[in-house]
């Protein structure tokens, strides 16, 4: 369980790194490529589903973008949106599954759990990494 000096806890794989990128903190595989992504926005200002098709026209100019989910849901009890999609890495030319759950806390701030490894590696039903971090999640690190 990682408690992050954000305020948040999360539980993250044995070895991953922390790297703080400004509003988001990632958390990266030793072995490289796969990370998971904690995004933090303060008033947010729009839904999680909203957010994300902003994000999405961004997204569609990636080399292989292919949406695989867009849907609004509920997560720990609040409302949020999940987003999963492959592209195409313009660095190493693999291919590139991403998985990203979002809600809007009671106190408006979005919090977003994204996780991102190699396409040919991704199998939902022996996933780890990004379950694991649904399950743990705790935005006020307890």
């Amino acid at each position: 369980m990682a408690d992050d000096p954000k305020g948040f806890s999360v539980g993250v794989m044995e070895g991953w790194q922390r790297e703080p990128k400004g509003s988001q903190t990632d958390y990266a595989a030793p072995t490289g490529g796969d990370y998971l992504r904690i995004g933090v926005i303060e008033n947010a200002g729009q839904s999680s589903l909203d957010n994300f098709r902003t994000l999405e026209k961004g997204a569609r100019k990636r080399d292989g973008y292919r949406r695989l989910e867009l849907t609004e849901n509920t997560f720990r009890g609040r409302p949020g949106a999940r987003w999963e999609f492959v592209y195409t890495s313009d660095e190493s030319g693999r291919t590139i599954h991403a998985v990203d759950q979002a809600y809007v806390a009671e106190d408006g701030t979005e919090y977003s759990l994204y996780f991102e490894c190699r396409y040919d590696e991704w199998d939902p039903a022996a996933d780890q990494v990004f379950s694991t971090a649904l399950r743990t999640w705790d935005e006020d690190g307890r």
